[in-house]
């Protein structure tokens, strides 16, 4: 789980995709609502009267009747079954448009995760490059704390000493926190959040404690 901070940009970004999905079913419904008016029931009118105009003993119906028929579906008394129509297309559109967005949200939740596993992925990387050469660097200076301890007997040269070794052990905390961060989180480097940095003070505690 990747937990990103509140900024302005992700604000923005969460209020664009919820205007898109609002207008993506408006639009569906709109788009339903007409062809439940001008397809499903002029369709409809149609089939029916294919279904009941007979002579003789086949079907026979003249271009003519068509259009009585077509025109008949827009009749001010075909109101009431015209409104049903509206709202059935309109429930088909308002269903579609909620797929749509649905499937919509789905990809751009798998954009997100894979743009943040590839930000831990290459936060990974670096931490292994900078440990790598940081963890050589501070065991050879523990190993020097280590033999000026023997041949000084300056208790505030001593004083000292711990502290650096002190300080070389919260290095390698460090290290080793990020090394293992599988989450990012963030806390402000300065008191107008401008500047970010990763939070990793619990881990560090963590190792400072087992060590």
């Amino acid at each position: 789980m990747v937990h990103v901070p509140q900024s302005n940009g992700v604000m923005n970004f969460l209020k664009d995709a919820v205007s898109k999905a609002h207008h993506t079913r408006i639009l569906f419904l709109l788009l339903g609502m007409l062809g439940g008016y001008l397809i499903l029931h002029p369709y409809t009118m149609f089939v029916y009267a294919l279904m009941h105009v007979h002579k003789g003993q086949g079907l026979h119906i003249h271009l003519n009747e068509l259009r009585l028929i077509a025109f008949a579906a827009f009749k001010p008394a075909m109101l009431p079954m015209v409104i049903s129509f509206i709202i059935f297309g309109g429930a088909i559109g308002l269903f579609t448009g909620t797929i749509i967005d649905r499937n919509r949200k789905l990809l751009l939740t798998e954009h997100e995760n894979e743009k943040k596993k590839i930000a831990i992925d290459t936060m990974k990387e670096l931490m292994v490059t900078l440990s790598h050469h940081l963890l050589n660097a501070n065991m050879i200076i523990g190993g020097k704390v280590r033999h000026s301890r023997k041949v000084v007997t300056n208790k505030d040269i001593l004083t000292d000493l711990t502290v650096i070794e002190e300080q070389g052990r919260k290095i390698d905390a460090v290290i080793k926190s990020l090394r293992e961060a599988i989450e990012i989180k963030t806390a402000d480097y300065t008191t107008s959040g401008e500047v970010k940095m990763i939070d990793i003070e619990k881990e560090i505690e963590n190792h400072l404690k087992q060590t």
